[in-house]
């Protein structure tokens, strides 16, 4: 198996690079950021019930604020430090695996680890259509983003 060094010249392998780092920083901003819209709705569907006097565009507001994101990503980006604490230091990068054009997993191995099919675990990613925040000098009208949704099984390995 070899290995993909360099985050800066893959965008999929820098948004993986980005999520861990968000991680392990206790980011929650770029951690948002990093989520793919179905995920992001998601926890905007939790949020909408948990706060049932507010109205939806006052929570996609919120998303906004930093003390807002710190609370409620929080405990899940804490969660997910804990889990994948191994792979947090100088992560190493695998080939990424597409699924579809559209759907792509990047294997993680911990700095130091002898990478193969056994270990190191796996960050999903999905490219979706970017948003302003997302478009950069370049005219790229996609990017690669977390899989939030298979991201919860980060830590379990590809079956």
């Amino acid at each position: 198996m070899s290995l993909t060094c360099d985050p800066k010249n893959n965008p999929a392998i820098e948004t993986a690079a980005r999520f861990l780092n968000a991680v392990k920083k206790g980011d929650a901003g770029t951690f948002w950021d990093t989520l793919d819209k179905r995920g992001q709705g998601y926890f905007l569907g939790l949020w909408f019930y948990a706060m049932e006097n507010m109205n939806i565009e006052t929570i996609i507001k919120l998303t906004g604020e930093k003390e807002f994101l710190d609370g409620v990503l929080g405990p899940i980006i804490h969660g997910l430090r804990e889990s994948i604490s191994e792979l947090l230091d100088n992560p190493r990068f695998g080939e990424i695996e597409y699924g579809t054009p559209h759907c792509a997993s990047i294997r993680i191995f911990p700095a130091g680890g002898q990478p193969d099919d056994q270990n190191g675990d796996f960050i999903p990613l999905v490219l979706e259509l970017c948003d302003s925040g997302c478009v950069n000098g370049d005219v790229n009208l996609t990017c690669w983003k977390i899989d939030t949704l298979q991201c919860f099984q980060l830590n379990k390995g590809i079956n």
